[in-house]
C-alpha cells in the first residue's frame, strides 16, 4: 500500500510541476543549445612546405707550415620538403608528437659556370615537437631533433697552387642538431596549414687534405643553416586510418597520392606525388596543392676526347598550387609553383648543360576524362625554368570499366636535349582490401627516340616501361 501511495503521490504531482513550464510556451529544439566537438589534434599526417634557407660556414685550414686561416662562407636559395608525422593531444591544451621530413634544396655558393661552386642539395630530419593550444584550432609549437644535410661540391672546396689542383670531396654529410618553433592553424577538418623556422647546427668535416709540395694540409668546414618555411598537412585520426570515410559520388576524396618507376636504356627514375583538395572534395571545382618529387639515376658516353661514362644523380621536388574545374564527363586542372632540382654528375662533364643546381617557376596542365566515359582520354604537360624543362603526355582508350587500354605518346626535354616516345599503356581500378579505398594501378611500356646520348634523366634510346599505383584518400 505505501508504494501505490508513492506511486499515485507523485503522478498527482507532476502536473504542478510541469504547468508553470507549458504557461512559457511548449518546449522547442531551437532553444537547445548546439554541443559542437572540440577538434582532436591527435592523428598521423602527412605534407608538404616550401621556403627560403641560409647557410653560415666557417671554413678552417690548417698546414704543416703553421699556415692557418679561418673564413665566413654563405650560400642561400629555397628549398621544398617532405612532411610525415604523428601527434598526440594530452588534455584539453597541449599536444606532442614524432616527425621525420625530408627536404630538396637549392642553397648556393659560388658560381657554377667557372666550375667553383656548392650546393646544399638535400636533408632529412627526425624529431619531436611540443606545443600549448592557445585555442581549440591554433598551436603554437617548439621542435627539436636530428638533422643530416648533403654538401654537394663543384670545385669550391678544391685548392689551387702554382703547380696543381687539390680536388676536395665531391660530397660530404654534415649531422647535427636542430631546434624550432612554430605556428599551426587547423583550417578544415583534415587540413592544417603551419609556419615553421629552424636553426641546424652541424658538426664539422674535412672537405680537403692531402700533401701538396711536401706541405700537409687539412680543410674543414663548420656549417649552420636557417630555414623559414609554410606548409600544409592532412591529418587522419587514428581510427580512420585502417577505416577510412568512404568515397561515394556525393563525396569525393580529399587526398590522392601516387608513386611509381620508370625505367629506359641506362636510366631508371622513381617518383611519387600528392595532390590536395584544398575545398575538401576532388570531385568538385575548387583549388589544389600539389608537390612530386622523382629521384633518377643514368648514366651516358661523354664523347671525346676520353669517351668517358658520366654517372648521374638527377634529384627534384616541386610545390605547386592550382585550380580544377569539373564537367559533366571530363576535368581540367592549371598548376603554378616551384621547382628546386639537382643534377650531380661523375666525372664533371662541363659540356653538359644539365648540371649542378637550378631552381624556378613550373607550371603544368592536366585534361583528362572520368571513370563513367567509354573513350577514355587524357592530356598533361608542364615547363619549368629550372634547366628549361618540358613534358607533355597524350593517352586515349577503351574504357571497360574493370580496365582501361589504349596507346600513349610523350616528349621530354632538358636544355634542348630531347626524347620522344610512342607506347602502350593500360590501367586496373581496384579497392585496397584492407581500407576499401578506392586505387589504380597502370602499367606502360614502348619505344624511346633520343637527339642525343641519353644525358638527360629520360635515359638513352631503346625501350622503355614503367608502372603507378594511385590511391584516393
Amino acid at each position: 500500500m505505501k508504494k501505490l501511495f508513492a506511486v499515485m503521490a507523485c503522478g498527482a504531482a507532476m502536473p504542478a510541476m510541469v504547468a508553470p513550464a507549458l504557461a512559457d510556451g511548449p518546449f522547442s529544439l531551437k532553444d537547445t543549445p548546439v554541443q559542437v566537438e572540440a577538434p582532436s589534434w591527435s592523428g598521423v599526417y602527412f605534407g608538404v612546405s616550401g621556403g627560403y634557407g641560409h647557410n653560415h660556414s666557417k671554413n678552417n685550414y690548417h698546414d704543416s707550415d703553421d699556415t692557418t686561416s679561418s673564413k665566413n662562407e654563405f650560400a642561400d636559395g629555397g628549398l621544398v620538403s617532405l612532411i610525415y608525422g604523428i601527434d598526440r593531444q594530452v588534455g584539453s591544451r597541449f599536444v606532442v608528437g614524432a616527425f621525420a621530413d625530408f627536404s630538396v634544396s637549392e642553397l648556393n655558393r659560388g658560381n657554377e659556370d667557372i666550375h667553383n661552386a656548392m650546393t646544399i642539395d638535400r636533408s632529412w630530419a627526425i624529431g619531436a615537437r611540443a606545443g600549448v593550444l592557445v585555442n581549440e584550432r591554433t598551436l603554437v609549437y617548439a621542435t627539436g631533433g636530428y638533422t643530416q644535410a648533403h654538401f654537394s661540391n663543384d670545385g669550391w672546396w678544391d685548392i689551387d697552387t702554382d703547380d696543381t689542383t687539390a680536388h676536395g670531396k665531391g660530397g660530404q654529410n654534415f649531422g647535427g642538431y636542430f631546434v624550432g618553433g612554430g605556428v599551426e592553424r587547423q583550417i578544415s577538418d583534415n587540413f592544417y596549414l603551419r609556419g615553421e623556422a629552424r636553426y641546424s647546427d652541424f658538426s664539422g668535416r674535412i672537405t680537403n687534405s692531402g700533401t701538396v709540395d711536401g706541405v700537409d694540409y687539412v680543410d674543414r668546414e663548420v656549417p649552420s643553416i636557417w630555414t623559414v618555411q609554410a606548409g600544409l598537412v592532412y591529418k587522419l585520426d587514428r581510427s580512420k586510418v585502417l577505416n577510412p570515410d568512404p568515397i561515394t559520388e556525393d563525396r569525393g576524396p580529399k587526398v590522392i597520392t601516387y608513386s611509381g618507376i620508370d625505367a629506359a636504356n641506362d636510366a631508371v627514375a622513381y617518383y611519387g606525388g600528392t595532390v590536395f583538395g584544398l575545398s575538401g572534395d576532388l570531385y568538385k571545382n575548387g583549388f589544389l596543392l600539389r608537390t612530386q618529387g622523382i629521384i633518377a639515376d643514368y648514366n651516358y658516353k661523354a664523347g671525346e676526347p676520353d669517351n668517358s661514362t658520366v654517372d648521374a644523380d638527377d634529384r627534384s621536388l616541386d610545390i605547386m598550387l592550382g585550380y580544377q574545374w569539373v564537367f559533366s564527363n571530363w576535368s581540367a586542372i592549371a598548376y603554378l609553383g616551384y621547382e628546386v632540382r639537382n643534377v650531380h654528375l661523375s666525372p664533371f662533364d662541363p659540356n653538359n648543360d644539365v648540371r649542378g643546381g637550378a631552381d624556378g617557376f613550373k607550371v603544368a596542365v592536366e585534361l583528362e576524362t572520368d571513370d563513367e566515359s567509354p573513350l577514355y582520354g587524357s592530356l598533361e604537360g608542364s615547363y619549368s625554368t629550372a634547366f628549361n624543362s618540358y613534358y607533355a603526355e597524350a593517352r586515349v582508350g577503351y574504357n571497360a570499366k574493370t580496365f582501361i587500354i589504349g596507346p600513349e605518346s610523350s616528349v621530354y626535354s632538358d636544355e634542348g636535349d630531347l626524347a620522344t616516345r610512342v607506347g602502350a599503356f593500360a590501367t586496373i581500378p581496384f579497392h585496397l582490401w584492407w581500407s576499401g579505398l578506392p586505387a589504380k594501378l597502370t602499367f606502360n611500356v614502348g619505344q624511346q627516340f633520343v637527339n642525343n646520348s641519353g644525358e638527360t634523366r629520360a635515359g638513352g634510346e631503346g625501350a622503355y616501361g614503367g608502372s603507378m599505383l594511385r590511391v584516393d584518400f
